[in-house]
């Protein structure tokens, strides 16, 4: 990512990209701009991913296929001509892609994923290759699904007619930024000293009538809530032995106990710093608690056993285990401040305490982490980035590990998870409707295509009814192979025929909006931000709706 001019003006790059850098920001452009892309299939679902990729600027992309044009692509793929008509459908695909945004190097390989596997395996060796992200685009042979490193992250899709699925397998997948809806935390319950000295300094006198020397309207009206808060909070434990409030009945009186310090006879009959404290008290007065994430990845064996090789997520929330297990449970403060209604000088004030705070927890990590660094011998000892160390601790208790399912284990009959996640979708209460059918169909699809060569309604073979039997034959054997002995649901049916009647063939429009799906995952996947799907989406085209499933 190109730096800020030393003007201070935005670089053309980042006027470029303004709009996805205020979503992702420059961590993940820089991280865009890494990935190379391997797309297996220059089909037109391919085409329009690898479209939803190319412009907002990844650093490569490769496209592997062996066939040529034909008449059937010019209908649907976007990125092909009658001009390429018996020409290699890699190169063409490629050269057009790469017309979209230049700041992306493009290439090409007349190639199948078979012949790589067999012959150069070397190009997909985790150890030696240049690709970064696998895109497979159906129809791809199971045992060649099998031989994939699992070391790759791998996006498998399907788009056949009106339907589309999508199977992401990726090593563990640590988040720090999933951009939850805030990061404040403003520790109520729990103040340090420097925050509780600037309440009771800035309220000493907050009752006090301004008659007798105490604040006027102006000055009461903009206390910040949270002093207010912090104020009251003191008040409360003197009358309750100490105690803060914690049950809902517990904060109603307590709200009352605010309400009653606010100054109505002011104009409007109300001070809105009081109707500020009062709103947060039922969200902010509340002990401090681990997130769910949170709680999964310090818990995780990667952070409690740290060696040399242990990448710096871990190395990082291992520091911040350490630090809340020495703070009573208390994780790094994120610094972050709501708005509120108060002067500048008083609201900059607060926020400064803040912000030292968080500053100080961060310093307190960064030591915890370089100590451990140092007792391993970890190569990057020197390299680890305070940057980096100052954002996890700004996310700490929104964190999130994923851990995906291989996609061997998808297909292996006697997986117990994958059973159960398929049975569950088929008996809760709306099963009926549920795109479970839809996945199944698919399968049997893939089962198809692998034992024959070729995709089910191939108007150039047997007959579609035949096609379509065997194919409800695949979905009997699979429902009896999980557990499901209640028959071949009526939907799993009629998305069969759907199936079948498309022939393996794409729609455009369905096309485009798979790219939009399936590119919007692997922008997640590859930024490290916001939280991916785990692990397989599926999109009905006739109904217009999607559903995700842990397969």
């Amino acid at each position: 990512m190109a730096p800020i001019a030393s003007s201070g003006a935005p670089s053309s790059k980042e006027k470029k990209y303004d709009r996805q850098l205020r979503l992702w920001g420059a961590n993940g452009q820089n991280r865009l701009e890494q990935a190379h892309i391997a797309l297996f299939g220059a089909t037109a679902t391919g085409c329009e991913v690898m479209k939803n990729l190319i412009l907002p600027g990844i650093g490569r992309f490769t496209v592997i296929d062996d066939k040529l044009v034909e008449e059937a692509d010019l209908g649907v793929n976007f990125f092909l001509d009658q001009d390429n008509l018996g020409q290699p459908r890699a190169d063409r695909a490629a050269t057009l892609l790469g017309e979209l945004n230049p700041d992306v190097a493009g290439g090409f390989r007349i190639d199948s994923l078979e012949n790589i596997l067999s012959n150069t395996p070397g190009l997909l060796d985790p150890r030696t290759t240049e690709f970064t992200h696998l895109l497979l685009m159906s129809p791809v042979p199971t045992p060649l699904l099998f031989r994939l490193p699992t070391e790759i992250p791998t996006f498998f899709v399907h788009s056949l007619g009106f339907i589309t699925s999508l199977r992401i397998h990726t090593p563990t997948h640590t988040i720090i930024e999933t951009h939850p809806d805030s990061l404040v935390d403003l520790r109520l319950f729990n103040p340090w000293p420097e925050l509780l000295e600037l309440a009771l300094e800035r309220t000493s006198t907050l009752d006090v009538p301004e008659s007798e020397g105490g604040m006027s309207d102006h000055q009461h009206g903009h206390v910040p809530y949270v002093l207010l808060l912090l104020k009251y909070l003191e008040d409360w434990k003197q009358s309750h032995e100490g105690h803060l409030p914690g049950s809902y009945s517990e904060k109603a009186l307590f709200k009352s106990m605010v309400m009653d310090g606010m100054r109505t006879n002011v104009p409007g009959g109300s001070e809105e710093n009081y109707v500020e404290a009062v709103r947060a008290v039922m969200g902010d007065l509340r002990t401090a608690q681990l997130f769910n994430g949170t709680k999964e990845v310090l818990n995780d064996p990667k952070c409690q056993n740290i060696t040399s090789q242990t990448d710096e997520f871990w190395i990082i929330a291992r520091a911040v285990k350490d630090f809340a297990d020495s703070n009573n449970g208390l994780l790094p403060l994120s610094g972050a401040m709501p708005d509120m209604k108060a002067e500048s000088h008083g609201y900059v004030a607060l926020q400064n305490i803040y912000r030292a705070k968080a500053h100080s927890d961060a310093a307190a990590v960064e030591g915890i982490v370089r100590g451990h660094m140092n007792r391993v011998q970890h190569p990057k000892r020197n390299q680890i980035d305070r940057d980096t160390i100052q954002l996890f601790c700004r996310h700490a208790n929104f964190l999130r590990r994923l851990n995906y399912r291989s996609i061997a284990d998808e297909f292996s009959h006697c997986n117990e998870e994958h059973k159960r996640a398929v049975l569950t979708a088929l008996g809760d209460w709306d099963a009926e409707g549920s795109l479970i059918h839809d996945y199944i169909a698919l399968r049997a699809y893939q089962e198809f295509y692998t034992s024959h060569g070729r995709a089910p309604g191939d108007t150039g073979h047997e007959s579609c009814e035949d096609e379509y039997r065997e194919i409800r034959r695949i979905i009997c054997q699979y429902l009896k192979d999980v557990g499901y002995t209640e028959g071949v649901p009526e939907r799993c049916e009629k998305v069969a025929k759907e199936i079948v009647r498309a022939g393996g063939g794409e729609l455009h429009v369905t096309a485009s909006i798979a790219g939009g799906i399936v590119a919007q995952e692997m922008i997640k996947i590859i930024t490290r931000q916001y939280v991916p799907i785990n692990n397989t989406v599926i999109f009905d085209g006739i109904a217009s709706r999607t559903q995700t499933f842990e397969l």
